[in-house]
């Protein structure tokens, strides 16, 4: 039997939060007060939730709507799983990186591998192993999203499909 938390949006945004903890980046803006500064990180981990939620409503048939969603409050409709705290967590962590993908691809294409090289002091095999990276955690959420989708969210029994001839 699952653990059920409260709908609120807190736990996985707080879990999202502690895998982006030694990220500066995301925490810190120029000329921002520390206070607003968070605000601002708060601001971006709910969009990206907001994501996740979409993400896991599109690539499977979960056994809630994810888009039950109350952003006023920053609640679901329906209560979270453990589980489903990790997953959307865990979600939310690949959309922050592929925000860096991004960047980084149209820096690629403007500027010669010595330029970057000299700019951000990374060269191909950096570039490469943080692509590789991001591809494993890809491959790991698509992993845990059909894990999700092929059980039972609450009893965590496997789902069956019962074929009618």
């Amino acid at each position: 039997m699952a653990k059920l938390t409260s709908g609120s949006w807190d736990p996985p945004i707080d879990s999202f939060l502690f895998k982006v903890q030694n990220s500066p980046e995301f925490f810190n803006y120029y000329n921002v007060p520390e206070e607003e500064a968070m605000d601002l990180a708060l601001q971006r981990a709910r969009g990206y939730l907001v994501e996740a939620a979409s993400r896991i409503s599109f690539e499977c048939s979960p056994d809630v709507d994810f888009m039950d969603i109350d952003a006023d409050f920053g609640e679901f409709g329906f209560a979270l799983t453990n589980e489903e705290v990790e997953l959307l967590a865990n979600l939310m962590f690949e959309m922050f990186i592929a925000k860096d993908i991004a960047k980084l691809r149209v820096h690629i294409n403007l500027l010669t591998s010595q330029d970057l090289k000299n700019v951000y002091g990374v060269g191909y095999a950096e570039r490469r192993s943080f692509m590789e990276m991001y591809d494993r955690l890809q491959q790991n959420n698509n992993v845990l999203i059909d894990r999700y989708a092929s059980k039972d969210r609450l009893t965590g029994k496997r789902k069956t499909i019962s074929f009618k001839g």
